[in-house]
């Protein structure tokens, strides 16, 4: 018997279609079944959309049942959030079609997970489609998945497409075409991908790495790059566990957007992570795909398969337990190609990298550290976390580590983590407590001094 108030959703269908209008931009449509599954009628539905400054939104409608509902601001003070109303109130057992339809305009430069551009666009953010929220109450039934989602994306003739699920395949609209994709709960977060690419598919042992770019690229370099991506993810399969049983291909997507500058780049290189693959900027894929900034921010973006999408650092630990293990890992995959020599320049580079940041920012201990803080801030402790995974390794053992790392990934697949499920792990595999190592690096600033005397040299941050 239901105790309290709730409802589900049964089914779920995202559209996105890009519009070539000057300027280009963005129309989703969010379509919802519902059924009222609590004790009680509700009045009111609240969701939390997309941000008129951070995503550009414009244009909002929505309706119930077909007919069109005025929305109310909702009472939490986010200016994204909205109430729909009821009227007359929505029963128990009973179904509510829900539509909300929106324009997406290009995003501010910067923002790295949604851009909207001539010939491309990429939706990273998951935000970019409305979120149900719970109804009131201490008790309320929510929170189950969709039996059905939906994602479908509709281009121009010529763009190609990747995109959360399994495609389902497409079919010509209207001189545009529609790609269709069946979400399910094990997939990552809704996101898209397309433009005007060409795609060229290089196999590398037993991995297909696929570049999707504006201009072809030449052969041999492909090849290269291919070979060292490849290697890099058979690296991390076998360090942090494999995630599927037979690999997917691994994606490398040039992007026209600004994107945020990582830590190390070079001039305004960038990328945003994408499931087993990197969304890199023009300014990266200037730097020549063979050399070692492309690769290793690449490298960077692919870490975050395991450490970002397949388990998710809670928000506030996200700068050391998301971008601080991309860091670590893009240093395990250089020890893996050059011994121990690499592993020492890599953690000698992310000292440098460090003292640079801090020279932005006044340092902060990593627990102290909060999402909203300005990046300027948050940046030097994506290479202090890296560091501090280094320095577990020199105490406890790199073995000891790494497994406790597959063991977060293995045990905590599609579900979040902080610092107590990490402690917990390593102490498993060492016998060891932590909390006196956990508060050395976490609750005070700059980095022990033992571990400057181990790494510190004379190398100057890449260019």
């Amino acid at each position: 018997m239901p105790l309290g108030p709730g409802y589900q959703i049964e089914r779920q269908q995202l559209e996105v279609r890009y519009l070539q209008a000057s300027p280009a931009h963005l129309h989703v449509r969010a379509t919802y079944r519902l059924r009222n599954i609590g004790n009680r009628e509700l009045a009111l539905l609240e969701a939390t959309l997309p941000g008129e400054q951070a995503q550009g939104r414009r244009n909002l409608r929505a309706w119930t049942d077909g007919r069109d509902v005025t929305l109310q601001a909702a009472g939490d003070g986010d200016v994204r959030s909205v109430r729909v109303p009821f009227d007359p109130p929505w029963p128990p057992k009973k179904r509510r079609i829900l539509v909300f339809e929106y324009d997406l305009d290009p995003a501010p430069p910067g923002y790295a997970l949604l851009a909207v551009n001539e010939g491309a666009f990429h939706s990273r953010d998951a935000a970019v489609f409305p979120l149900l929220r719970p109804p009131a109450g201490a008790i309320v039934e929510h929170g189950r998945p969709p039996t059905e989602s939906r994602l479908d994306v509709r281009t121009p003739q010529d763009f190609l497409v990747f995109a959360s699920g399994l495609e389902q395949g497409s079919r010509p609209r209207a001189g545009e075409t529609e790609f269709r994709f069946g979400v399910s709960k094990g997939n990552f977060d809704p996101f898209v991908v397309a433009g005007r690419y060409q795609q060229q598919r290089v196999k590398a042992s037993s991995v297909t790495v696929l570049f999707w770019t504006f201009e072809p690229l030449p052969a041999a370099q492909a090849q290269t790059a291919a070979a060292r991506l490849a290697g890099t993810f058979q690296t991390f399969r076998a360090t942090f566990g494999p995630l599927w049983k037979t690999p997917p291909p691994i994606r490398v997507i040039e992007t026209p957007a600004q994107l945020t500058q990582r830590p190390g780049g070079a001039g305004d290189a960038a990328g945003v992570d994408l499931p087993v693959g990197a969304l890199l900027n023009r300014r990266a894929f200037e730097l020549g795909v063979t050399s070692d900034s492309f690769l290793n921010l690449a490298e960077h973006e692919l870490a975050h398969t395991w450490f970002g999408q397949a388990s998710e650092p809670w928000r506030r630990t996200e700068a050391v337990l998301g971008e601080g293990l991309a860091e670590y890992a893009t240093v395990v995959a250089a020890e893996g190609r050059g011994g121990e020599a690499a592993r020492r320049r890599g953690a000698a580079l992310l000292l440098g990298w460090f003292d640079q940041s801090r020279k932005q920012a006044a340092d902060k201990p990593l627990l102290q550290l909060d999402p909203s803080d300005a990046y300027e801030q948050r940046v030097f402790s994506y290479s202090k976390g890296a560091l501090f995974f280094l320095a577990l390794e020199d105490r406890y053992g790199k073995e000891n580590v790494r497994r406790a790392l597959a063991r977060v990934v293995r045990s905590l697949h599609g579900s979040r983590f902080g610092y107590a499920d990490l402690r917990s792990a390593l102490e498993l595999e060492t016998g060891e407590k932590l909390a006196d190592f956990f508060r050395l690096w976490l609750d005070q600033t700059g980095i022990p001094d033992e571990v400057r005397a181990r790494y510190e040299e004379k190398i100057e941050p890449q260019k």
